[in-house]
C-alpha cells in the first residue's frame, strides 16, 4: 500500500464535537506502525471508524487521531511500555475525521526479531462500554487540567501518586476496571472480586486480559 501524497499530521485534525462513534461489539480495528511510531498498515474497520482512506493513514502519525481529552502522560506510559518490548493495554479516547470520538480498549503488541531489535508494533482495539468510560474518565480528565497549568510531568507526579495509593499499577488499574465495568467477565467465569482475579492470571501467567476476553491472536 502506497501512502498519500498529503502526510496527514496532527495540523489535519479537526475541531472535536461532543459525539459519540458506536463501534459495533465485533468489530476489531487494527493499526501496523514502525518502530518510530509511523503508520504502515490498518484494516478496514479502523479506516472506517476514524473516517480516513487507508491511503491517507499510511506514512502518517497515529497522532492524526488523538483526542484532546486524552491525557498525554498516558501515550507517554504505552510508548515506554512497548520500547521496552513489553505489551500494555490502554483506554483511549479516539478522534475521528469527522469531529466525533470513539473509545476503545487497546492491546499493543511489539515485534521483534531474533536479536529483539524492535520490528513494528501492533494494535487491537475493541470497543468499551459506557460504565467503562464513566470510569476513567474522572481520571483523564484530572491529568489534562494538571497538563493544561503545568506540564507532563506534573501529571505524570498525579498519577502515580493515585496509583500508589490504590496500590496498582496502570495496567492492574485497566484490568481492574475491564473486570468491574464489563459484563463479558461475568460471562467468562471470572472471579466476584477483581483483585482475586488479577492475582489469578497473574500466578497463571497466560495471555492477557484482552486475549481472554476476545481471542482474536
Amino acid at each position: 500500500m502506497t501512502k498519500s501524497t498529503k502526510t496527514l499530521t496532527k495540523k489535519d485534525r479537526p475541531n472535536p464535537i461532543n459525539e459519540e462513534i458506536i463501534i459495533p461489539d465485533e468489530a476489531v480495528l487494527i493499526s501496523v506502525t514502525d518502530p518510530k511510531g509511523i503508520i504502515t498498515e490498518v484494516n478496514d474497520i479502523f479506516s472506517k471508524v476514524a473516517g480516513y482512506s487507508e491511503e491517507e493513514l499510511v506514512g502518517a502519525s497515529h497522532n492524526v487521531i488523538r483526542h484532546p481529552d486524552m491525557p498525554k502522560v498516558m501515550f507517554k506510559i504505552v510508548w515506554e511500555h512497548i520500547k521496552d518490548r513489553e505489551n500494555v493495554m490502554a483506554l483511549v479516547k479516539n478522534l475521528a475525521r469527522d469531529g466525533r470520538y470513539y473509545w476503545i480498549l487497546t492491546d499493543f503488541v511489539t515485534k521483534v526479531d531474533a536479536d529483539r531489535n524492535i520490528i513494528n508494533y501492533t494494535a487491537y482495539r475493541r470497543p468499551v462500554c459506557k460504565d467503562v468510560q464513566n470510569a476513567i474518565e474522572p481520571l483523564y480528565k484530572a491529568l489534562c487540567a494538571i497538563e493544561a497549568v503545568a506540564d507532563m510531568d506534573a501529571s505524570e507526579k498525579f498519577l502515580f501518586e493515585f496509583l500508589e495509593s490504590k496500590e496498582m499499577t496502570y495496567d492492574d488499574m485497566i484490568e481492574d476496571i475491564i473486570i468491574k465495568h464489563c459484563k463479558k467477565a461475568e460471562a467468562l467465569g471470572f472471579g466476584e472480586s477483581s483483585k482475586d482475579t488479577l492475582n489469578r492470571m497473574t500466578s497463571e501467567k497466560k495471555q492477557t486480559l484482552f486475549n481472554k476476553f476476545f481471542g482474536i491472536k
